[in-house]
């Protein structure tokens, strides 16, 4: 019986695959299923180690990644990933398997029967986690260095390093460089969060997506808010609520 831990957010696709991987072999016993970095840190670091864990690169509170930061993982991962070619062919070169969304029970199967001829091969602990290292250098993805902006007619590049913050008005999301600069950008705040580098850019709240190198100051605000000053022009206040006062201070202190 292989003990099985799924890691993934969306409730209905991890829902899928756990009844998939059942259907592929009926002695497959799934754990748990766990949807965040924070639930699946405190799951792994008190229980023993699953045989296999199949994870989702975006969870709700992060990257997958930052688990492996947190704790000891030492048994094999499938990633469950939307992401390009890139990416892909760099699991494929470092011999963990991945399943691109949507799975199906071919894909499932494939995965299962190549993790266990892995487990053949790599029976030390130890081995399990310098494969997973390599494998985590590889696949992390590679964050834009610069965006292509429409301004007047004209493309024009703007390096991601030139950046303050990103920001929501009157319904469109612009960028305001540290030359006071602004353009408007054809992407979601939410799609810039997963192409800009989470150690760079935090976003403070709805309208806001930051840049570590702009801040100049936090002040504590009313209702255990924070207020966060820039060091370049902002025409609106910029807080961080109370709820990620925590996760936002350590953010700032994670350099």
């Amino acid at each position: 019986m292989m003990k099985i831990l799924i890691i993934e957010d969306e409730s209905q696709t991890a829902a899928d695959l756990a009844q998939t991987l059942q259907r592929v072999d009926p002695a497959i016993d799934v754990l748990k299923i766990l949807d965040s970095v924070s639930s699946s840190v405190h799951y792994l670091s008190s229980n023993p180690m699953p045989e296999l864990i199949y994870m989702d690169i975006q969870l709700a509170d992060g990257l997958s990644f930052d688990i492996f930061q947190q704790v000891k993982i030492t048994c094999p991962v499938v990633f469950c990933t939307a992401y390009d070619e890139y990416a892909i062919n760099a699991f494929k070169l470092n011999g963990v398997d991945f399943i691109l969304k949507p799975f199906d029970i071919h894909s499932i199967r494939k995965s299962v029967d190549k993790i266990a001829l892995l487990k053949a091969h790599f029976q030390k602990e130890s081995q399990y986690s310098e494969l997973l290292s390599n494998l985590l250098i590889a696949i992390k993805p590679a964050m834009k260095s610069c965006f292509l902006v429409n301004h007047k007619g004209r493309m024009i590049p703007v390096a991601t390093a030139d950046i303050a913050y990103f920001y929501i008005a009157d319904e469109l999301v612009f960028i305001f460089t540290f030359s006071s600069q602004r353009y408007i950008i054809d992407h979601s705040l939410e799609e810039l969060e997963k192409l800009v580098d989470p150690k760079q850019f935090y976003r403070a709240n709805r309208q806001f997506l930051i840049s570590f190198a702009a801040i100049k100051e936090i002040e504590p605000h009313f209702n255990r808010k924070l207020v966060v000053k820039l060091r370049v022009p902002c025409s609106e206040q910029i807080l961080v609520g109370k709820l990620k006062v925590t996760e936002f201070r350590t953010w700032l202190a994670d350099r």
